[in-house]
């Protein structure tokens, strides 16, 4: 996941100890990275450089690392699912009950809890708030190649992300993890392969890894033999993108919200999703502090969040399917969000917090 826009609101918002720590939450935590950056994005044809996309200082980090990272001195349960939201009558608090019988008592409740949010579903209602499937098919595998020539042949592109298009599908290569620098055989790569079209569900790992090779074998250097190189025995699963557009939620007197996926969940072909998810806590975390700071009512609080959260959310869900689509179309690829906007937010961040 690439952190690129969002990465000023992160520093910020991280306690000051885990920022000058946040390079143990990288795929690569001894790489530099320049405050600006090319992101280079090849022709797959001819294998040139298409077009380099100008970027700010873009870190990228798994989420295994990264929720590992955040979550360090907090009490995360896992495993738990959300069934109910009980509503203090009196307007103040709540109660969660949980598919194990638990109740958890509470002044307000945030849904972050993904692109099938158990919280959205309960706002909104399971059939308002479900996702919509795109037809495209999409491979997205970690890779490790055991061999050090072969490692530092598909890094050859670019040493932290690039990606390539072609008329019959679009790869992305990412460094996903460096647990030595000196040791290439043991780095992982993320490689993401796709294009449009309808999943073949009767396929196994062994289909799947099949027809991923065919599409990708007509691609240039090092992405054909990024994906050729993939191991017979490595999993492969084809992804369900999917997203959800943006609408307005009850949010009962500011005991209920929504952030991150919860309440954007957008395509990844032009990586917003985790910078507007750091955008959602920062204001999040502002609608807190006006609240301990008697500057504005929790209903208040929060539904300033809530009003700017929904518009920037819904613009980003849009301009990022539209971008999916015509990354996929060798005719309309010149024209797509990427190669116009590179990932500069699609919408104006303003103020969002009452008394902030």
């Amino acid at each position: 996941m690439g952190i690129h826009w969002g990465l000023p609101l992160l520093e910020k918002l991280l306690p000051a100890d885990l920022t000058a720590r946040l390079k143990e939450a990288q795929n690569d935590p001894f790489m530099v990275h320049p405050n600006q950056d090319l992101l280079p994005i090849y022709n797959g044809q001819t294998g040139e450089i298409l077009k380099a996309l100008p970027v700010p200082r873009t870190i990228r980090v798994s989420r295994r690392k990264m929720r590992a990272f955040c979550s360090q001195g907090i009490d995360v349960q896992y495993g738990k699912k959300l069934v109910g939201i009980e509503y203090g009558a009196d307007g103040s608090g709540l109660t969660a009950t949980f598919e194990d019988g638990e109740k958890v008592a509470g002044s307000m409740i945030i849904g972050a809890d993904g692109p099938r949010s158990s919280v959205r579903d309960l706002l909104l209602g399971e059939e308002t708030a479900k996702v919509t499937a795109l037809e495209i098919v999409h491979s997205n595998v970690a890779v490790k190649y055991h061999d050090a020539e072969k490692a530092r042949f598909v890094r050859s592109a670019h040493p932290s992300f690039s990606m390539v298009t072609h008329p019959d599908c679009f790869c992305f290569i990412a460094i996903q993890d460096v647990p030595d620098p000196d040791k290439p055989e043991d780095w992982r790569f993320q490689i993401v392969t796709s294009w449009l079209g309808v999943r073949d569900t009767s396929l196994d790992d062994a289909g799947r890894l099949k027809q991923v090779k065919e599409r990708a074998s007509v691609l240039p250097e090092p992405f054909r033999s990024a994906n050729l190189w993939i191991p017979d025995d490595t999993r492969i699963t084809y992804d369900q993108l999917a997203y959800w557009i943006p609408i307005p939620w009850d949010n009962r007197d500011g005991r209920a919200t929504l952030c991150g996926d919860a309440a954007h969940p957008m395509t990844p072909h032009r990586g917003q999703g985790l910078n507007h998810a750091i955008c959602d806590a920062t204001n999040i975390v502002a609608a807190m502090e006006s609240v301990r700071d008697g500057k504005a009512t929790l209903k208040e609080a929060i539904s300033s969040y809530d009003k700017e959260v929904v518009p920037r959310g819904k613009d980003e869900v849009l301009v990022s399917r539209q971008n999916a689509f015509m990354m996929l179309d060798w005719n309309q690829l010149q024209n797509s969000p990427l190669m116009k906007r590179a990932t500069a937010p699609s919408a104006t961040l303003g103020p969002a917090i009452v008394g902030a």
